[in-house]
């Protein structure tokens, strides 16, 4: 199976700080494919690398076989990676139907100031259309997105991400902060939106984790210590002792 995105030799460091450590990894196409590691390990860190938020200290990263570590982060996204935040980064006074829109229109190279002249245009409407489908938020187009509740928020987010087509989508901490029934609905929308894509998603909720990834790499302080499929991770001798815990535990 081909890969989506490979990462050969990835180092970050800030100043005398090495947090990333020389990283090897691969994703493959239309995997789920989760990194989990303790806090502090390096995972925003190898997120913002691999979305171009920050450059690389040494390594290369591609995407679809094509090098990205040295492009701008709009740059990367219009390449067919596109990413969501740990913290809810949506427009409130906006409509949750603009903020999609948003989306779109960003992904083309356009800005805020020409969403009032494409009102009429029939295909953006519908692909806005399509994408609030997806994300269960149509009843809900026309309402402030401030005004929805937080799980809605986030499944706005993941639209917004979605917007521009990318067939890659990275997830920072997609469920976090949400009650059990907001996490179960999460999950399924996430797997409901990775069908025929690929998706890269760091979470701290293991039973996620384990329900959604196809294989998960473990990564300890800058370093990827394991990558397999979530029941070997599980038995992972190496994981248990520094991440997961024993049963005994």
């Amino acid at each position: 199976m081909s890969n989506a995105l490979q990462l050969k030799n990835v180092s970050k460091s800030f100043g005398e700080a090495k947090i990333i450590k020389n990283l090897n990894l691969e994703i493959r196409k239309n995997e789920r494919h989760a990194i989990i590691g303790p806090n502090g390990a390096g995972k925003s860190t190898l997120f913002h690398l691999i979305s171009g938020h920050y450059k690389l200290t040494s390594g290369r990263i591609t995407l679809n076989n094509k090098e990205i570590n040295n492009l701008e982060p709009h740059e990367i996204n219009r390449k067919g990676l596109a990413r969501s935040f740990q913290v809810t980064n949506i427009f409130p006074k906006m409509s949750v139907y603009e903020n999609i829109r948003c989306g779109i229109l960003w992904s083309m190279g356009f800005k805020y100031s020409i969403i009032r002249l494409v009102n009429g245009d029939k295909k953006l409407n519908e692909k806005t259309d399509s994408i609030l489908e997806e994300i269960n938020l149509k009843h809900c187009a026309h309402i402030p997105a401030g005004l929805l509740s937080y799980a809605d928020q986030r499944a706005l987010e993941i639209g917004i991400t979605i917007a521009g087509g990318a067939d890659t989508l990275m997830l920072d901490e997609p469920t976090a902060g949400m009650s059990n029934s907001e996490t179960e609905r999460a999950v399924n929308l996430i797997k409901q939106i990775s069908e025929n894509r690929t998706l890269v998603v760091v979470e701290h909720d293991m039973g996620v984790v384990f329900d959604l990834a196809d294989r998960i790499s473990v990564l300890v302080y800058g370093e990827i210590i394991a990558t397999d499929t979530p029941t070997k991770i599980r038995e992972n001798k190496a994981v248990q002792e520094a991440y997961l815990g024993t049963e005994d535990h």
